[in-house]
């Protein structure tokens, strides 16, 4: 019988996982997002792969005008090369963070809550449609939830288990999630406050000195960048926390912020805004977990348990009240799986009360199926990666094999994406800088098209030109012009364009 229920158990949790892998991987190249930015980093990795040198500065962050840790492109490289250059690689990379989260929040909950609770908790991370969405594409904060996961789990184990050397692998992680986006830096005040209230303090001095050593090895890259160069990245960041804004909460009423960024949490995750139930949710995964942690103060283990749950889940949307600036949705990436923790340890708490055991059965199957109306499949896939590529075989066909500059014309997108391309063909444009050519090529994204005096480097540099031939993509709601120079200005063909100072 034991046999049985082991052997169900296992088919259970196995159809958890496959269906985690499922919305993460399911017509994956379709959907991925393939804009500027991503086009940036996959170049960036292109040449980290041809010429088998690393680099030690990652990506720019969303705002602030400084740079990550390199991370995200050292563990994105590899898949860029095992996918051959496609664009898919990196994507199937986070794909798969996301699913070994899936596992891990399992893991953790199966061993903290029972088998049901980590089952119902598990599946509702696998399907809830924000994380499914940052699973899928290849962008550097989205492989942070596993990481801040891995962390606390790290921290809980190393306490429980009195082994040390996990609050290492504690620091590892952090080091890895600091490069991947900057909020989770949230995660230090978070991972003290619980190895404060869980461990004895002649313990302390040796955890905090393991986790800063762990977080040395992880971020030494980005370090060593910093170190030879003056700690620019440093310098920039210290000024975006400390400078004035609008944005941000500045209420003293700490329990309103809390309440308020739980909500949005809950929304953002849940993609179902303008309703009471997000708060109804909020609340009682709040007064859950406290309640649980009061009623078992006195228990060493379940008092680590509830506290996890506090100090991550609210702790974490507390701390985010010191952060002056507007918040997106992903900037919850450190503390994605922590609504989820906690329900899975209320769900544990009360699961032998049948009563109990019908509600949290019930609520899973309704927001399951909330999940599964608001999921990414609602809208046709974008196939960007196609529409790039086929845009920019077009250039290159267009070019006639002649040496081109090239530039785009966009409201919102970089030209990144189309070089690209253009590079993997072996049609590299020309710079400005290196040299001005015989021919401007120019992709238009924008729903008016007026090439001639543009205000952009890669149009003004190339000189006064005069269209010389359009052609026009209705496909994809793009036109393509090709400038040449004007015979009425001094040629500038064949120097390189100076930019003014």
């Amino acid at each position: 019988m034991r046999i049985e229920k082991k052997k169900l158990e296992l088919i259970i949790i196995a159809a958890v996982i496959l269906i985690a892998v499922f919305f993460r991987f399911w017509q994956i190249r379709d959907y991925v997002v393939f804009l500027g930015d991503e086009g940036r980093d996959m170049l960036v990795m292109r040449n980290m792969i041809l010429e088998k040198r690393p680099v030690f500065l990652g990506p720019t962050a969303s705002v602030g005008g400084f740079y990550l840790g390199p991370i995200y492109y050292w563990m994105a490289a590899p898949f860029l090369a095992l996918w051959r250059f496609d664009p898919v690689g990196p994507s199937v990379m986070v794909a798969t963070f996301g699913v070994a989260t899936v596992v891990l929040l399992y893991k953790f909950l199966r061993e903290v809550a029972g088998f049901w609770p980590a089952t119902l908790a598990s599946l509702l991370y696998a399907i809830a449609p924000l994380i499914v969405r940052y699973s899928r594409s290849s962008w550097n904060p989205n492989p942070l939830p596993f990481f801040a996961l891995l962390q606390i789990y790290s921290v809980y184990l190393a306490i429980t288990r009195k082994k040390p050397l996990l609050f290492l692998v504690s620091g590892l992680c952090f080091g890895v999630a600091i490069q991947l986006h900057y909020l989770a830096i949230s995660l230090i005040p978070i991972s003290i406050a619980i190895i404060v209230l869980n461990s004895n303090f002649k313990s302390w001095p040796k955890a905090i000195a393991l986790t800063f050593i762990g977080a040395f090895i992880t971020f030494s890259p980005f370090l060593i960048f910093e170190a030879r160069h003056g700690f620019p990245n440093f310098h920039t960041i210290l000024e975006f926390v400390t400078r004035k804004t609008t944005h941000g909460y500045q209420s003293p009423n700490i329990i309103w912020v809390i309440s308020n960024f739980g909500n949005i949490l809950l929304e953002d995750i849940a993609k179902f805004s303008g309703t009471i139930l997000t708060k109804v949710a909020f609340w009682s995964l709040s007064f859950g977990s406290i309640f649980i942690l009061a009623k078992n103060w006195q228990n060493e283990k379940k008092r680590l348990i509830g506290s996890i749950c506090v100090i991550w889940f609210l702790g974490g949307l507390a701390v985010l009240r010191f952060y002056s600036g507007q918040i997106f949705d992903y900037y919850f990436g450190f503390m994605f799986p922590a609504p989820f923790f906690a329900f899975g340890v209320v769900v544990g708490e009360y699961w032998q009360k049948n009563t109990f055991k019908l509600i949290f059965i019930s609520f899973t199957i309704f927001a399951s199926v909330l999940f599964l109306n608001r999921g990414f499949w609602q809208s046709p896939p974008n196939r960007l990666i196609n529409q790039t590529q086929t845009i920019a075989d077009y250039v290159i066909q267009k070019s006639q094999g002649e040496p081109f500059n090239f530039a785009l014309m966009s409201d919102h997108n970089s030209d990144h994406a189309y070089r690209y391309f253009l590079e993997i063909r072996g049609a590299k444009p020309v710079q400005l800088e290196t040299m001005v050519t015989d021919q401007l090529l120019i992709v238009c994204e924008s729903k008016k098209c007026s090439p001639l005096g543009y205000p952009s480097w890669e149009v003004a540099g190339f000189g006064r030109g005069e269209v010389n031939d359009q052609w026009e993509l209705p496909n994809f709601g793009i036109r393509i012009f090709r400038l040449t120079h004007w015979a009425g200005a001094p040629n500038p063909a064949g120097k390189p364009a100076v930019k003014e100072q």
